[in-house]
């Protein structure tokens, strides 16, 4: 039986061959993975976005950029540089505290209720009252924000739950539910602005808003009460001082007019006494010269007067024997333009 036996000198150029083919296609491979490998270094930021570029695990990139900007750039791919995004145009929302509404969800059992205690805030006033405030920032120091803190998002939450806290624990109840929410809301804010400021966060705190307010469930129907009895009490408060305003006024006016009617009456008062002062002065001299004469007209003339001035008159008079009396009634005796009736 014969086979053919391949011998040293026929393997050695076969593989020979086989490592020539090899590394034909493996240049070839690296030829066609280089640009590949290249081009994954190649970022295109949108408009609201930034990104901090880690070149050898330090902040910085070719060109001595430490944060890019929207567009278009390139830096050594992995491992050599890693680019961090971040969407510091858009604004972003951090949500604290749950209301009864929130605390199950649509077909899922309500929390125990040892948890409502975790949704409770303690005001200055020693009073609880359930909150759920919101924190609208943006990110306006992109390498500050991700080099200064392990998980910059719950530094974030964490701080804005402290800002809340502190800021509530100084105000209260009253305060927080129903006459200052917005100064409380303000506080919120400038505290949570402050730390922020402190800490170079590179954060920028666009608004704080509250969600929800609201007394704990076991004495809401008593602040309820409490906020009927203000209502009421303010709507009798301005009930009564528009009262009081319209009296003023009223009486105000008619003060007025008393004094407008008596100085009216003065003044006719010290005109006719003056005209009766130079009337007499006028008669004095005639009176001093004939008193007989002018006496009695003067007498007649306050008479007529006097009886013009009423609608009924009475003349009485006595017999010679003092004993016998005629009463006689008299109508109203017309009036004559220039003339005066006599009675007789």
């Amino acid at each position: 039986m014969s086979g053919s036996v391949h011998g040293p000198d026929d393997v050695a150029p076969a593989l020979a061959e086989a490592l020539a083919l090899a590394a034909r296609l493996l240049r070839g491979a690296l030829l066609l993975l280089a640009p590949l490998y290249l081009l994954s270094g190649l970022h295109i930021l949108r408009p609201q976005e930034q990104a901090v570029v880690l070149l050898l695990g330090r902040a910085g990139a070719p060109g001595g950029e430490r944060v890019w900007g929207p567009g278009v750039h390139w830096t050594l791919p992995r491992p050599f540089a890693e680019v961090v995004r971040l969407e510091t145009g858009r604004v972003k929302t951090i949500d604290l505290g749950v209301t009864d509404a929130d605390a199950a969800l649509p077909g899922q059992p309500a929390s125990p209720d040892e948890d409502e205690w975790k949704r409770l805030l303690l005001t200055g006033d020693a009073n609880l009252l359930r909150a759920r405030w919101a924190l609208r920032y943006t990110i306006d120091d992109p390498a500050a924000h991700v080099f200064g803190f392990d998980r910059p998002a719950a530094m974030v939450s964490n701080e804005f739950r402290r800002a809340v806290l502190h800021a509530t624990a100084a105000c209260t109840a009253d305060r927080a539910l129903r006459t200052d929410v917005e100064g409380l809301r303000a506080a919120i804010e400038d505290a949570a602005r402050a730390r922020f400021a402190a800490l170079r966060a590179g954060v920028r705190v666009e608004r704080v808003e509250a969600v929800a307010l609201a007394p704990p469930p076991d004495v809401a129907a008593a602040f309820d009460e409490v906020v009927q009895a203000e209502q009421e009490r303010s709507t009798r408060i301005s009930e009564a001082r528009e009262y009081a305003a319209r009296r003023a006024n009223e009486a105000g006016g008619e003060a007025a007019r008393r004094r407008s009617e008596a100085a009216a009456w003065r003044d006719r008062l010290v005109a006719g006494t003056r005209a009766d002062a130079s009337y007499f002065e006028r008669l004095l001299p005639h009176y001093l010269r004939q008193p007989g004469v002018v006496g009695p007209v003067l007498l007649q003339d306050g008479v007529r007067r006097a009886l013009d001035r009423v609608s009924e008159k009475y003349i009485l008079r006595r017999g010679a024997d003092g004993r016998q009396e005629l009463r006689l009634w008299l109508g109203p005796e017309p009036k004559r333009p220039g003339a005066n009736a006599d009675v007789r």
